[in-house]
This record gives C-alpha cells, structure tokens and sequence, in this order.
C-alpha cells in the first residue's frame, strides 16, 4: 500500500453480493459504521448508462443507516451523478477520483480517453468529515530518482513519509467492473476510527439499471455535424475577435446561432457562504437557475458537432451535468488535479471540467492532426498541449536537461485525468485579478476541441486567460466580462500580443486581489531566515514535549518574538517545522540517501 494513516484500526470488510436493490437494505438495518454501494457497470455501453441509485432503494438506505453512518458510492460519472441526485437529503463530502487500470477508448475519437471512476462520500450525520490522517507516500522521479515535486526551501516543515491525502488517487488504480480491494483497504484505513468497526460493502454489479430510471434522461436535441474546415469569413462573428464588456446573458443573446466552435465557462463558484448542499437553499437554487440561463445561450450559439467545457468543483458540476444532459450530449468529465500536493487533511485538489458537445461530437481536432501546431511563448519545454509529462516525472532543469540529452521518452498518453497542470501560485505570474486559470489549461483544451482560425468563447472571461491563449494559438475569440477593472486588464494583455509581448510573463505586479482569506504580506527582507526560526520552534517543542505556544518561545526560545509576529501569517505556520521531523528528496534507491533520515511511517512528531 502506498498511504499511512495515523492512530488507524482498520475497518473489517463485509462483503455481500447484491441480487436485488432491496437485499441493501435489509444488509444495512440500524447500521452505524461505514457502508460502501457499488453501482451496476455496463462495459458495452458504459456512457450511455444512467444507472444511479434507485429512488425507492435511497430513501431505503437513508432510513436505514443509523445516525453516525458514512455512505460511500463507487461508479462511474453518469452513475454517481444521478445517485447523488437522489442522496440530497444526505450530507455530501467528496467526490474522489479514482485512476482506471483499463483505459476506454472512443471508436471515432469523439471523446477524451476515459481514464477514471468516482467514490462519492457522504454521512448521515452534518458537520466536517471524521476520518482519520492519511498520507500518501512520496513519489520519485523514474530518472533523477528524486521526489516527483521539488519542495525548495520547505523540506523541513514536512512529513517524512509523504503528503497528505487528496481527492485524486493515482497511486493505486482499479477497474470499477473487477477487483476493487485497493479501494476497499484504503477506506477501511481511511475510517478506521475507534468509533468505526466495520466496512460493509454491497456489491451492485450484477443488477441492470430500472427502465423507468433511464426514461428520467431527457434526450437531447439532434444536430446535424457540418464536416470540414469552416471558412473563417463566413459571417461576422467568426470575421473578428472581439472583448464585450456586459452581463453575459445579455451580450450572448446578441449572437447568433450556431456560431462558436469552443465555448468555456469557469462561472464564479457560489462559495461566499459555506453551503454543503443545494438540494433546500433558496440562495443556490437561485444560482443555479441563473447558471442554467447561460447555459442556455451557450448551447444555443454553439455550432452543431462541437463542445462546451465548464470548469468547477464536483458538487456544482454534479448540478450543472444534470442540466447539460437535457440539452447536450456527454463527452468527457475530466478530472483535473488542479493543486500539486494537498494542504489540509483531505485536499480538494479535484476540479471537474464538463465536455458536452452540440449533437454528436465531430472526432476530436488534438487526436484527428487537424488542431495545428503552436509556440507556447515562455514556455520551458516540460509542458506540450498534447502529450501531458508522463506520471512521477519532476520538473527539475537539471533532470529534464539530461532526459531531453539521453532522447529519454517521459511523456504519457492524454486521457480524462490531468496532472500535470496546476492553478497559479507564484504572484509574478498573477496578474490584479482573485481567481485565475493557469494558461496551459487553455492551451490544451483549445487544441484538443479546435482547429486553427475557429472561434474560441469564454463568457466569464476576467483577465483573459481563455481569449489571450486563443489569441496566441490563431483562434478566434470572444471574450464576456462582467467588471470593466477585469475587462480593461483583459485588453491590454491582448494588445501587448499585438506587440510581441508574452502576457503570461513574469513580472513584478502591483497586486491588490487575492482568492484567500489570508491576507498578504508585505514584501520584506528577513533579518533571520524563516527556516532558522522554525527550526528553533521545532528545538523548543523537542524540549517541551509538545508544540509550544507563543509565550514558550518568549521564554525559551533564541530569537526574539517579534520576528515571529512580523515574519508569519499564523502560529501553525511559525509551528511548522516542529510536527515533523522533515523530509529528504532523494529516493532510498539512490546511494546517496541520508541514513539519518526518519524510517517511513512516522506521521508526525506533535499534534496541535
């Protein structure tokens, strides 16, 4: 196995054979500990397949599962989907995407290949999640035999072992219709609480879904697929570029029909109340009515054979599929790990970008050679739209200086599951606006889904990520914005294109934004390194025998307090570096592996 978890009796599995929906529900009766449902798989025609949870069955198991149950739903997306859609009255936690050991493959290269199922977690009880800490083992660079990621100056602040666990698991992979006992492991450590015992798994597989469950889908509207490449002049929406300030409902209804080759949505996300679900919130039913509104226009100007991708989090892409299947056709749910390790104690690093394309799909322009070539400026390399860097690859300039020397192969092959994108986290590639998609991300779902000279649109477009890599790649665009601060940064950008300057640049902003909570500090010269006063902390709590608090430092520490106020944002930052011993890069394979370092397994040296 390739996770730990700390303090964790693992759960015992129980596994029962489902031959009817109801034999659920006679298995789980006042059950009180961790229930895994297993969802009917239909290898032939596994995309088509709604197979959910049957309502009577839900309402079954709700009324069953005592009242400190957690409920896991293994599947595939259509089928967790609708399954959530009958769960509502549950409390929602997680989507976590799971890496498939058999890719599927689309015949006609209409659709990305699928490489990942789904869990869905939910309880019966409100409130966060109870489960235990889990980590993840650090993974190695197959040439340079160092960590996959280069952690810089903050080895020191974490676990030997590893990161803490996310929502994408790509350290093990299983298929969902064959043997799922990784999973089954690493839920029973992953809950293996003292108040858990049992991890009681119904197995689904072998029933079909109910006739009436795939009559709930409304068929989508029939369009015919124009074949060929289309002439750039043909009307005047596809003749000229252009950044529309306005509400984008309104400005889409300016547009005619059947027009834009590419559309993309990253809508603002609802998250400025901590809503856990939408099923009886007026605010969010109000929301999602206004997002099926622009939905709405984009199917309708979207031209016949081609797609829309709409970025968000799980939950409200679960929402928003529930739509798009009643007027598109279902692509692709790709599962971008947006976030290069997790920070909490599960990360959401998972983000879902829903492909549905107007009718049936036209094959793919990135995997039929008709998406064209491009120079990404600025780029070092490591990154190509169409060939994703194969799996545990590190990014280090020496290391990928000697694969390109030695003609090593180290890339893999683009699927449904992407990793090596990750959101911006270096201000000098920030530019005054709170959420920004990084460029790559544009880059390669503009040249899986377009060719050359089509029209790209982008109807929250903010400070023109999606127009400004369409622009670079000899796309058209069309770019909405709502705020004239984001639309006028947005226009500029594309005029220093005009000019032959990277607007993906590093560059030394004045920022004034920020998508957290946390506010930014200043810019500062350190009198003492930070990493000198963490290490102090950590020799303090060695002394002490737990975290010291801030008085402990004033007391017994060497340096003087206020460079603890001045230099960190929290005391779990200043504290750091003392829950763990630290960790090395180097793999135990290489000869020059510090002995000294900590065995694998310890978790930490203090809790808080």
């Amino acid at each position: 196995m390739t996770h730990l978890s700390e303090n964790c009796t693992p759960l015992k599995i129980n596994y029962f054979p489902i031959c009817e929906y109801s034999d659920i529900i006679k298995n789980i009766k006042s059950f009180n500990d961790v229930c895994m449902i297993i969802l009917p798989v239909h290898p032939e025609n596994e995309r088509q397949n709604s197979s959910g949870l049957p309502d009577k069955t839900v309402n079954g198991i709700i009324e069953s599962l005592g009242p400190d149950a957690t409920l896991i739903t293994i599947g595939d997306v259509i089928g967790l989907v609708h399954s959530h859609k009958v769960l509502s009255a549950l409390q929602y936690h997680l989507w976590i995407s799971i890496k498939r050991k058999t890719v599927r493959y689309s015949p006609d290269n209409s659709f990305l290949p699928h490489c990942h199922f789904g869990a869905l977690v939910h309880t019966k009880y409100k409130g966060s999640l109870q489960h235990t800490l889990t980590r993840i083992q650090y993974t190695y660079c197959p040439s340079c035999k160092k960590t996959s990621k280069d952690y810089g100056g903050k080895k020191h602040t974490y676990n030997s072992y590893g990161t803490l666990i996310s929502d994408v698991w790509r350290d093990i992979c299983c298929d969902p219709d064959k043997d799922l006992s990784p999973v089954f492991r690493r839920f029973s450590d992953l809950f293996g609480l003292e108040f858990y015992n049992e991890l009681r798994v119904m197995d689904c597989r072998s029933l079909l879904p109910e006739p009436e469950k795939q009559s709930l889908k409304n068929p989508s509207p029939q369009y015919s697929v124009q074949a060929g490449f289309q002439n750039v002049f043909m009307d005047k929406i596809r003749s000229q570029s252009r950044l529309i300030q306005g509400d984008c409902i309104g400005k889409m209804r300016n547009i005619q029909d059947d027009s834009v080759d590419f559309a993309f949505a990253d809508p603002p996300y609802n998250l400025g109340k901590k809503y856990n679900n939408y099923a009886d919130d007026l605010s969010v039913r109000e929301y999602f009515s206004w997002c099926d509104q622009w939905i709405k226009e984009l199917a309708r100007i979207l031209r016949p054979g081609r797609t829309l991708a709409l970025l968000n989090i799980p939950l409200w892409a679960i929402r928003h599929f529930l739509y798009l299947e009643t007027v598109l056709e279902f692509q692709n749910w790709i599962s971008w790990e947006a976030l290069s390790f997790p920070v909490r104690k599960i990360m959401p690093a998972h983000y879902a970008i829903l492909c549905f394309s107007k009718g049936k799909p036209r094959p793919l322009p990135g995997f039929s050679g008709t998406s064209g070539t491009f120079d990404i400026p600025g780029s070092s390399g490591t990154f190509l739209p169409l060939e994703p860097l194969a799996e545990w690859y590190c990014l280090r300039a020496g290391c990928v200086k000697k694969r390109n020397s030695d003609a090593m192969t180290d890339r893999g092959q683009l699927t449904d599951l992407w990793w090596d994108i990750h959101r911006l986290k270096h201000n000098s590639r920030r530019v005054d606006h709170p959420c920004q998609v990084p460029p790559q991300l544009m880059y390669r779902l503009i040249s899986v889904f377009t060719q050359p000279g089509e029209t790209v649109l982008d109807c929250f477009n903010g400070a023109g990520t999606s127009t400004l890599a369409a622009h670079q790649c000899g796309r058209k665009y069309i770019g909405i914005e709502l705020s004239e601060k984001y639309h006028d940064i947005s226009r500029i950008r594309h005029e220093e294109i005009c000019r032959g300057i990277d607007p993906f640049r590093k560059s030394n902003r004045e920022l004034t934004e920020k998508n957290s909570p946390v506010a930014r500090l200043p810019k500062k010269k350190y009198e003492i390194p930070k990493k000198t006063l963490q290490l102090e902390v950590r020799r303090v709590a060695r002394q002490l025998g737990c975290l010291p608090k801030r008085e402990d430092i004033i007391k017994l520490g060497k340096y003087p307090i206020k460079y603890y106020d001045e230099y960190f944002f929290s005391w779990g930052e200043v504290c750091a570096a003392a829950r763990h011993e630290g960790m090395s890069e180097t793999s135990k394979e290489d000869p020059v592996f510090q002995k000294s370092e900590k065995k694998s397994g310890q978790i930490g040296l203090f809790s808080e």
